[in-house]
């Protein structure tokens, strides 16, 4: 017989302590079938979904965790959702949830209009760009226009952070610029002559 360390004990504990309200929710109310039964709400499937992954994960734990640990971490990652059990007892907050939930759809869909236009914008940063956010880092580069002139100098020709030589840092450049994320210190430092 194995014997439970006293992690394994707090967790038997409260999946007993959320189990016991969940169960005589389902006698009174019945689980499925009828009007006003337990699963008809959204917040009691949560609950319901939260009390059967902690009941899976002592389970697995005393029978032997370590063969398939991958789905224990999973299911530990997922009993992470239990303080979501407070908003369906809290009408207020249930509330601002369900607010949250109903507008995550008209969210999406400026989220795509606004990625779309990213994606334009990168896309000519790119053929505009591409190449030309190098500069010369040295004591003296006040004289120094192009990489032959630095390279001579014996500088170094290095290459800005944020640069359009590509989609992925034209979009990351843009991004950068519309959340105005440190933008001063990176636009002072960017070519204002030819480029190479």
């Amino acid at each position: 017989m194995k014997v439970l360390t006293a992690g394994e004990i707090e967790r038997v504990m409260l999946t007993v302590a959320i189990a016991q309200p969940f169960s005589l929710k389902v006698v009174s109310m019945g689980l499925y079938l009828g009007e006003q039964t337990y699963l008809r709400s959204s917040w009691n499937v949560l609950d319901g979904f939260l009390v059967f992954v902690s009941l899976i994960d002592i389970v697995v734990s005393m029978a032997g965790g370590a063969k398939i640990l991958g789905v224990l971490r999973v299911l530990r990652l997922l009993r992470t959702l239990r303080p979501l059990r407070v908003i369906s007892r809290a009408p207020g907050l249930k509330l601002v949830v369900e607010t949250l939930i109903t507008s995550l759809k008209p969210i999406g869909n400026i989220v795509l209009i606004c990625c779309a236009f990213f994606i334009i914008f990168g896309i000519l940063g790119v053929q505009l760009f591409k190449g030309k956010f190098f500069h010369c880092l040295g004591p003296d580069v006040k004289n120094i226009t192009n990489k032959s002139d630095c390279l001579l100098a014996s500088y170094k020709w290095v290459h800005h952070k944020y640069n359009f030589d590509n989609l992925g840092q034209a979009l990351m450049s843009l991004f950068v610029l519309a959340s105005k994320d440190g933008w001063g210190q990176h636009h002072v430092s960017w070519p204002r002559r030819g480029g190479h």
